[in-house]
């Protein structure tokens, strides 16, 4: 560890012969071939100088190692220590000195008193004492101070170490009171343009500046005293008034300009002159040197009139040669025209006006930081002036003043409301020139519709035509039908059809739910040639590199050469390390296209390399693993017919796992590698038809790549759709495509040829409705069957069971809401410790077993009276060692029993009242709080709103106390949560366990105060979320409408909707603006900017994640006493909790005085009361990462039962479990009538007159409308 020298600042000073500092006053008082004591030397920079000069007897005192280290070479001896401890004597015993020095070093001395009285034994009779100390009187700090700064910094007047100040009188003072006599008093001036004090001096009032610069030490920024021993206890009075003589002039405030010169290279500090003005005199001439420039003329000057805001008078300007002739020359008075001032070339931060006095003079105002104009000189004179060189004359007036600095701040303002009017003028413009252009559109559009409306007209008059002919087709087929009946022969056989007809009423009939299509591929035979593995690239090195060495390192048995085309790569990189591989790897042919050719036009090249070889099409931005391409090349040579194969991927559309027509990651805890291993395991040489393969990587058959074809360059140009178009032709000639559900190929999506494909999709979706007028009614119908769902849950459930991690079943209710948000914050907090289910519960007394995030699929359903012993013997396999129950609602009593059954713990968390409340809200009929007042009172609430099965009050409790015996823990969010369960179940262990959304937010927390407003300004208050009646809808609506009739300073904001509409302006002030996602809050909250937040609660709520919200934005906080409330906000500034059954005119009085004693008003923060339950201290802390997961549930391990159940978990032993799948009667005829309708607006959509009518139609239309259709 460092020591406190170590860390202390390293003061780096030197002495140089034309500075004036207080170091060379110091030392041009050593006389020749003195003894002399360095008392804090620091790097020894005295020492250096004195060395120089022959000085051979120094010692020094620092107290920073670090500077001792630098010092020593030029000392006689280096004593480290602490000027307020060391013992002078002691450390320099029997040593006398002719000159002490202590420069800059009493001001860092608590008692600098007691080292100057070691001095006195140290130094020689005749000796003298050199100080040097800063002054505190200096005008640059006073002004600093009058503006309220006292800011230290490292070094300076200021230095963060100074413990004592001096002024003139102070210095003499102290130095008389401890026996020295002054023998000469110097001062080190300091402009102020050159101190650390930067605030502006005039913006001081001018008398007291005036004032401050006319004290005599105002510009002195050091004192330098050389005193010696008193000869007596008396001060001789002539020395003492010399010593403290004062200075006969007053100072100035100073302010600097700069003269910047461009020969070419633009305008750099290198290329600059530097001059100063005073502050406070109105006609002034400041002078800048230039030289000569013949090697690199000047091609234009520019002058900084300041470093600062402010504002001067410019009377002036000159530019003379060496010899005085003026070459160029402006007036202020003469030539202050606004075209005049328009010849300047450019000017930055400065606004010229008249605004100054004497008005004829020009004023500018300089706005920002760094202010400058261009001098409009000619070339001749610029060119004069770099021959000869020459002086630029500037006449200014700088008043002191600070007035015209408010002007700076308005026309910063004007500017910039200027600058968004001529902003908003330019996109008014840019709407009328698109509202032209869309109306020249729209006239063509309408002519192009009345053709295609006579089109339509002539192609009706052929269909009726058509028509008229069908009828008589099948006026002539009946009649030829009548007469088959009438013929011999058909009465001869109609005994046999009768009996036919009998038979098959005993005849079991046929199902009518199609299954999912199983393929049981065999062993691919051996191939005429290798497989051309094509790998298009063309950008991407990572996503190459990876896919191609993924295909070099499989282990698969069927030949193959990999076929790698570089598609004229933009990246270098890519191609070099495509060459590099190529050249060291005998398996890969590597293609160069010499110009780009799109993705269908590589892989055309590709396929058309061979006449036999069979081709699998590789994006570059896959990984392949195993033997992957032996079981698709199995798959597509089980049968003759089979076309096309694809595998599951995590991006492929009607391929995609776990989600189905979703991206997805790659799921969690798998590598590509051991994710295809555990499908190949789980769905050995399964497939299924799809309508098309997707082109991430699709096996094509060299001999249906023969009859159908390349690829379609014409039409599908850089390449989307070529796939999908290639498939329905093969679809056409009696190929099959298909979907190999036992190979997984990770996809990363949209790096091959780019990621920006929507218009590209969208043409290209055009394009195969015209050529494939079927195709958008397949894949609808394929998504509606969805024949491989059974072996993506039969992967599902083979995932959990390889899963080592504890699997915890969640038991909630099947609303939306907090319970929903906060099973799902514990799947992702505990996301690599554990993996959380949940059940719910589904119409026709069914549950719903599911995945908790968001990110999976996974769902079963069960009848919980039938198929009880299926669902526990599947929670039994996939290793569930805790149920959580979150909410019963829904559920029936055998849910109950999980637990027991399944042998294992449960926990429970209360995240409302309906233990104890069948109302769940511990509200009454009105919709507010009820009060809690015993039994009888919710005997007469349960009499107009009975209780689930019918059951009263006590029976309920009964029931729920002794299920919340069992549990291990009971878990409540809040410590009132808490309390109220440790009343209801006082035997059940109990934990405080807050929700996780809060993450390391501790309260209270900093509150940011409303920004103060004139009294007109409305106080803004927001209220968030779905608002029911409990939660305080109508309280918010009734203060609003009062708040409009009383005209009250007050405007509400419901950032959600309510369970009714609500009034709004202009009949109450509330604004609603409808539903928002939760990861959309905190952007809205910035967006809408309320002065502070208000929870109207009617019921005890028991977290609230909109107050989490608001506490995380920092807003101010209004809220009921019920619930949460109360324990959330305690002793949190900024924030009130009022009696929940405050009155409408009782709210708007509270708003209204908030309003004036904080808005318009200057009223210190407020602080809410503290809550602090006795109990609550000694509650046992929880820990979802720790406790949760204990030993107890973290390390139980299937049962050989479970094992053996593993192998029944299949496809087909899961199809009855489907969500969906087994329906009534009824709701297949619904689905049929559904399909049918699909098929009907697929062809209307398809055909050539509506196609492009259905293209105005917005897209989510049509995509909700599909939805429907295919539910």
């Amino acid at each position: 560890m460092p020591s406190l020298a170590e860390l202390h600042h390293v003061y780096t000073r030197d002495i140089q012969p034309d500075e004036h500092t207080s170091l060379n006053f110091l030392a041009h008082h050593i006389p020749a071939g003195s003894s002399v004591l360095d008392l804090g030397c620091g790097t020894g920079a005295l020492g250096r100088w004195l060395v120089n000069r022959g000085h051979t007897v120094l010692d020094g005192v620092t107290f920073n190692s670090a500077e001792a280290d630098i010092a020593r070479t030029n000392y006689r001896q280096i004593v480290e220590g602490d000027l307020e401890t060391l013992d002078l004597l002691t450390a320099f015993a029997s040593r006398h000195y002719d000159v002490i020095v202590c420069a800059d070093v009493l001001e860092h001395l608590k008692n600098p008193a007691v080292v100057l009285e070691q001095c006195k034994t140290l130094l020689s009779p005749e000796g003298r004492l050199l100080i040097s100390v800063p002054n505190a009187a200096y005008a640059g700090l006073i002004a600093e101070l009058m503006h309220g700064q006292f800011r230290y910094r490292d070094e300076g007047l200021l230095d963060k170490t100074h413990l004592r100040f001096f002024t003139r009188s102070s210095l003499l003072d102290f130095l008389e009171l401890g026996g020295w006599q002054v023998a000469s008093t110097e001062t080190v001036r300091r402009e102020l343009v050159e101190s650390e004090f930067t605030q502006p001096f005039d913006a001081i009032p001018p008398s007291v500046a005036r004032y401050l610069l006319t004290q005599p030490d105002a510009l002195t920024y050091q004192f330098v005293v050389t005193a010696r021993l008193k000869a007596d206890s008396k001060v001789e009075a002539s020395v003492f008034e010399n010593s403290i003589a004062m200075p006969a002039r007053a100072e100035t405030a100073k302010f600097s300009m700069e003269l910047f010169w461009n020969t070419g290279t633009g305008y750099t500090q290198a290329q600059k002159a530097h001059a100063t003005g005073i502050i406070g005199k109105q006609h002034q001439t400041v002078q800048f040197a230039i030289a000569p420039s013949t090697a690199s003329p000047y091609l234009t000057l520019r002058l900084d009139p300041a470093d600062r805001p402010g504002f001067l008078h410019l009377h002036a300007l000159r530019v003379t040669d060496a010899l005085g002739a003026t070459l160029w020359e402006w007036k202020g008075c003469g030539d202050w025209e606004s075209e005049a001032v328009c010849t300047f070339p450019a000017s930055h931060q400065i606004h010229w006006t008249q605004l100054g006095f004497p008005t004829s003079v020009p004023l500018l105002l300089l706005l920002e930081d760094d202010p400058w104009f261009e001098l409009p000189i000619d070339e001749t004179s610029l060119a004069i002036l770099s021959a000869r060189g020459g002086l630029l004359e500037v006449t200014v007036g700088w008043p002191m003043s600070a007035d015209y600095l408010q002007a700076t701040h308005a026309m910063r303002d004007i500017r910039r409301a200027y600058a968004e009017q001529c902003t908003h003028a330019e996109i008014l413009a840019s709407e009328k020139h698109s509202l032209q252009v869309e109306l020249v559109h729209t006239r063509q559009e309408n002519d192009s519709w009345k053709e295609k409306t006579r089109t339509a007209l002539q192609e009706r008059a052929a269909l009726i035509d058509t028509q008229n002919k069908t009828q008589r087709s099948l006026e002539e087929l009946q009649t030829h039908l009548q007469w088959i009946e009438n013929s011999t022969v058909f009465r001869l056989t109609r005994p046999l059809v009768r009996l036919k007809m009998a038979l098959n009423k005993y005849m079991p009939s046929p199902s009518t739910t199609p299954a999912p299509a199983r393929q049981v591929a065999e062993r691919a035979p051996s191939l005429a040639q290798p497989v051309d593995v094509i790998v298009p690239v063309y950008k991407g090195l990572f996503d190459t590199q990876r896919c191609i060495t993924s295909v070099l390192n499989s282990t698969c048995q069927t030949p193959w050469r990999l076929v790698v085309i570089n598609d004229a790569s933009p990246e270098p990189e890519v191609t070099a390390w495509l060459r590099d591989i190529a050249a060291s790897e005998p398996r890969i042919l590597l293609l160069e296209n010499p110009e780009n050719l799109g993705f269908v036009g590589t892989v055309n090249r590709g396929m058309a390399l061979s006449e036999q070889a069979d081709v699998l099409l590789l994006n570059s931005d896959t990984e392949v693993a195993n033997n992957w391409l032996d079981r698709l090349c199995a798959t597509a040579h089980a049968n003759g017919r089979n076309g096309t194969v694809t595998p599951l991927s995590n991006n492929a559309t009607i391929c995609s796992y776990p989600r189905f027509c979703e991206p997805n990651a790659l799921v969690p805890g798998h590598t590509t590698a051991s994710l295809d291993a555990l499908i190949a395991e789980t769905n050995p040489g399964v497939s299924v038809d799809v309508p098309t393969g997707v082109g991430f990587c699709m096996y094509i058959r060299r001999d249906c790549l023969n009859a159908v074809g390349l690829f379609d360059v014409p039409n599908f140009g850089k390449g989307y759709g070529e796939e999908n178009d290639f498939c329905r032709r093969a679809h056409s000639l009696g190929w099959r495509n298909l979907q190999a559900l036992d190979t997984f190929v990770l996809h990363s999506g949209g790096v091959s040829f780019g990621a920006s494909k929507s218009q590209r999709e969208l043409d290209a979706m055009e394009t195969l409705r015209r050529l494939h007028p079927e195709y958008e009614g397949a894949v609808m119908r394929f998504i509606a069957d969805d024949p491989s769902l059974p072996y993506r849950r039969a992967l599902d459930i083979a995932r959990l069971q390889a899963n080592p991690l504890p699997k915890i079943l969640c038991v909630m209710h099947d609303r939306a809401g907090g319970t929903l948000r906060h099973v799902r914050e514990l799947a992702t907090a505990l996301s690599e410790s554990a993996v959380m289910l949940t059940l719910t519960p589904t119409p026709g007394s069914r549950v719903r077993l599911a995945m908790a995030q968001s990110t999976e699929e996974f769902a079963l359903e069960f009848h919980v009276q039938e198929q009880l012993d299926a669902l526990l013997s599947i929670l039994r396999s996939i290793g569930v060692s805790l149920v959580h129950f979150h909410h019963l609602l829904g559920h029936s009593a055998a849910i109950k029993s999980l637990p027991q059954r399944l042998g294992i713990p449960f926990d429970f968390t209360a995240h409302d009242h309906y233990s104890y409340c069948p109302q769940i809200s511990l509200t009454d009929h009105h919709n507010r709080y009820c009060g809690e007042k015993g039994v009888e009172q919710c005997k007469d609430c349960l009499a107009k709103s009975p209780a689930p099965g019918g059951v009263n009050i006590v029976t309920w409790r009964n029931n729920s106390r002794d299920f919340l015996r069992q549990a291990r823990h009971i878990l409540a969010p809040t410590a009132d949560m808490a309390m109220r369960m440790e009343r209801f179940v006082p035997e059940a262990d109990i934990r405080h366990a807050p929700h996780l959304d809060m993450g390391s937010i501790t309260l209270p927390a900093i509150v940011r105060r409303p920004p103060r407003r004139a009294a007109t300004a409305p106080l803004k208050i927001v209220v968030l979320g779905a608002l029911s009646s409990i939660k305080g809808a109508d309280v918010l609506e009734g203060v609003a409408i009062a708040a409009a009739k009383a005209n009250a300073p007050v405007e509400f904001h419901l950032l959600g909707y309510g369970y009714r509409s609500l009034k709004t302006r202009p009949r109450a002030h509330l604004s609603v603006h409808g539903e928002y996602a939760d990861a959309d809050l905190p952007s809205l909250l910035d967006w809408l900017q309320p002065d502070l937040a208000w929870f109207p609660a009617q019921w005890p709520e028991t977290y609230s994640y909109t107050l989490s919200a608001c506490l995380q934005a920092g807003l101010p906080i209004v809220a009921s006493d019920l619930g949460a409330f109360p324990e959330r906000l305690s002793g949190r500034s900024w924030s009130w909790v009022l009696p929940w059954d405050t009155t409408t005119d009782a709210w708007l009085d509270f708003f209204v005085i908030l309003h004036r004693d904080y808005l318009v008003g200057d009223k210190p923060a407020p602080q809410c009361r503290q809550y602090a339950p006795l109990w609550q201290s000694a509650m046992p802390q929880w820990d979802y990462s720790n406790e949760y997961l204990r030993t107890s549930i973290s390390s139980a391990k299937p049962s050989k039962s479970i094992t053996e159940e593993k192998s029944h978990l299949d496809a087909v032993s899961l199809a009855a479990f489907l969500p969906g799948r087994n329906r009534t009667q009824p709701q297949q005829a619904t689905l049929a009538l559904r399909r049918t309708l699909l098929t009907i607006v697929i062809r209307l959509r398809s055909s050539p007159g509506l196609r492009q009518a259905a293209r105005w139609v917005p897209l989510r239309w049509q995509t909700r409308v599909k939805n429907w259709l295919v539910r």
